[in-house]
């Protein structure tokens, strides 16, 4: 059980806390509610041992912040006093229990062995809904319904994180592979007729129906974090809420569901066909540097959308290059900036053996801690803390999601097919269509080809990609990792959240 212990006098209860530890609980303490606060939100806590009477923010403010923070955290309040009034309006502010000064080591204990037969009561009732709901049957017949029902899964899955069992996450990964293949089949009858404009907002209009509305009155941010999911997002959204309004909403990549195409569509404002046509010097078939004209094709739709004002795109791999381009990016008089964070696809695709992944993200709960770690103290989060004293707008979104690749399937094609794991395009490729998108027309996709010969193949589920030779080594070097281009809910549903400074 991880307890957090916030109290001003703290080094005084030192006892209490060494006690505590060599009975098994981790403790970590904060002398302050802000630095209490700060902790919550980049850990998960079980237990606030919560002091009433501090030195600046008081007990029952932290209290606020904290249920505002992580509502499902419990907090016993430490108080000298068993007044009735504050007694209720600590209740009335959802503390889950009391601890009187002066207090004995036996009495805290008491306490804590209360909250946790709570904790215990609350699992059983999460376990209990979760399997209730798992064995419904669920549809999804709109894009809507994917969407209501990917953010269902991901709720579930910090639900158990922070309460399940093994064996309830496993049966919501099975159902989670169920939906995907569910999806697939969705996305391969209804994908054209979203390309013809009866469907979601999609990467390529993305600009027009999201930003430029925000630029006539207020400047304009629009960060792009590469590879951003939904459920990551979601855990960023308690370092933010005291500085922000914050409205999440979601839109879908286009497939494949890749930076190259997803990325491209999203500055160009068009469909990778339509640019390949229209702007011929600015699709790269080859497999690098298919972004590197970005810049271009976004100030080419600025010229559509009729922008006018002082513009930025800045694209970072690294912090240090974020915060060497603060005075840029705060120049009053820009009106709008597109700033591509590229650091997280970096983190996952630098991890390549499954070995080293599973020891540093073992399962998705540690893949959005460790995303809310570095948040916590990045360039980034500096960045939005300074922007929140500004009255401008920031549009924080992604171009694609990713999952963690588990089955292989064999693909045959030509030489010179590409060497993506979850999508492929070339000459002659054959594969199983229950476990990839195979488009025989590219061009129905509005997806551009060098000749008339090349097809593309998308991996459903969690499928990715081998070759018929060298087998266990694909096994060996990518089973486990973290992919993306393929057919996924966690692929091409992409969060997007408007900030407004409060």
């Amino acid at each position: 059980m991880r307890l957090l212990w916030i109290d001003d006098e703290i080094d005084l209860l030192r006892p209490y806390v060494y006690a505590l530890r060599e009975k098994g609980y981790a403790v970590e303490t904060a002398t302050n509610g802000p630095d209490g606060l700060a902790l919550l939100r980049t850990q998960d806590f079980d237990l606030v041992l919560l002091d009433q009477a501090m030195a600046g923010m008081q007990g029952l403010e932290v209290l606020r912040a904290i249920k505002e923070t992580d509502s499902d955290v419990l907090v016993a309040m430490v108080t000298k006093s068993d007044d009735e009034a504050l007694i209720d309006e600590a209740y009335g502010k959802l503390v889950d229990d009391f601890v009187i000064k002066p207090f004995t080591p036996a009495q805290l204990l008491a306490v804590l062995k209360r909250l946790l037969e709570k904790r215990t009561l609350v699992s059983r009732r999460i376990t209990a809904e979760f399997v209730s709901a798992m064995g419904q049957p669920r549809t999804a017949d709109s894009w809507q319904e994917w969407v209501d029902w990917y953010r269902s899964l991901t709720r579930w899955q910090a639900l158990l994180g922070r309460y399940g069992d093994g064996s309830l996450t496993g049966m919501l990964a099975d159902r989670q592979r169920d939906a995907d293949g569910e999806f697939a089949r969705y996305i391969e009858r209804h994908y054209r007729d979203w390309l013809a404009g009866e469907g979601p907002v999609m990467s390529h209009n993305l600009l027009r129906q999201y930003v430029q509305p925000l630029w006539e009155e207020h400047q304009v941010y629009l960060l792009l974090l590469d590879s951003l999911r939904l459920d990551q997002w979601e855990a960023l959204l308690p370092l933010l809420r005291d500085m922000y309004e914050i409205e999440t909403t979601c839109y879908y990549s286009i497939l494949p569901s890749a930076t190259p195409y997803s990325r491209n569509a999203i500055f160009s404002g068009m469909l990778p066909l339509e640019i390949a046509r229209r702007f011929p010097g600015y699709w790269v078939f080859e497999e690098t540097g298919q972004n590197r004209f970005e810049e271009q094709l976004l100030a080419e739709q600025l010229k559509r959308l009729r922008f006018s004002g002082r513009s930025l795109f800045l694209k970072v791999s690294h912090g240090d290059e974020l915060t060497g381009a603060r005075q840029m990016l705060l120049d009053s008089h820009l009106r709008f900036a597109a700033v591509v964070v590229n650091f997280l696809d970096l983190l996952i695709h630098s991890v390549r053996g499954s070995r080293v992944l599973d020891e540093m993200i073992p399962d998705d709960a540690a893949l959005v801690g460790s995303t809310r770690v570095w948040f916590a103290s990045s360039p980034l989060y500096e960045l939005l803390r300074t922007l929140a004293n500004r009255n401008c707008r920031i549009v924080v979104t992604s171009d694609h999601g990713f999952i963690r690749v588990r089955r292989h399937t064999t693909i045959y094609g030509s030489r010179e097919m590409s060497a993506n794991l979850r999508y492929k395009y070339g000459g002659a490729i054959r594969v199983d269509e229950r476990e990839a998108l195979l488009l025989h027309r590219p061009a129905d996709f509005m997806l551009p080809t060098e000749h008339d010969t090349v097809k593309y193949a998308l991996a459903r589920s969690d499928f990715y990609f081998i070759y018929p030779t060298r087998p266990r080594e694909y096994e060996k070097t990518y089973k486990l990792t973290f992919q993306h281009g393929g057919v996924s809910l966690a692929e091409m549903i992409v969060p997007l959240a408007v900030l407004k400074p409060r």
